[in-house]
């Protein structure tokens, strides 16, 4: 028997509230972009909703969501004629797993806070401008007053400096 309309909006939009913050975060994880992430984030959302995907426990629900997202994602590869090498699924899931824990990833996100704030301003403003604002290196040598090159190697440093970080936060031998 068929829900009321009223009640299957809400189930949607549970489903959306509770599942879309990690969605994007796989999608990124994949490699997308902010705007690829979120555009296949909707499609994955519209694709689940138009299939009368029966919602079950969160694991499951959070895995279909996965593999449908990343279905999109390799469409889109095919479609825009990109080649991107990536693991196999079971390689995947579990690298995912491991970071989203049972938390969906909190502790890890907490980390990186924590680690972003031992970093020097200029540290912290060309991870911004590269992470962020997709920047090229001259642009972040610019606004940090260094040599494209020189961006370079503080781009390296501090990507090495908040992985040993958050290692050691979350507990993870530092030495993998």
């Amino acid at each position: 028997m068929a829900l009321p309309p009223r009640l299957q909006a809400v189930q949607i939009e549970r489903l959306v509230l509770d599942h879309q913050g990690a969605l994007l975060r796989y999608l990124r994880f994949l490699g997308c972009d902010e705007t690829l992430a979120q555009d296949l984030a909707q499609d994955t959302f519209v694709a689940t909703i138009e299939a009368d995907f029966e919602i079950r426990d969160r694991k499951a629900t959070s895995a279909y969501l996965r593999t449908t997202a990343r279905n999109f994602y390799f469409m889109w590869l095919r479609k825009t004629r990109r080649e991107v090498t990536l693991p196999e699924e079971d390689v995947l899931e579990s690298a995912w797993h491991e970071h989203e824990r049972d938390d969906d990833g909190d502790t890890y996100r907490r980390a990186l806070r924590n680690c972003l704030a031992k970093l020097g301003d200029r540290a912290r403003l060309a991870l911004k401008l590269r992470y962020g604002e997709n920047a090229s290196r001259e642009e972040i040598g610019f606004a940090t007053g260094m040599e494209p090159e020189g961006a370079k190697t503080l781009l390296r440093r501090a990507k090495e400096k908040l992985r040993e970080c958050i290692r050691k936060q979350v507990g993870e031998d530092p030495q993998v």
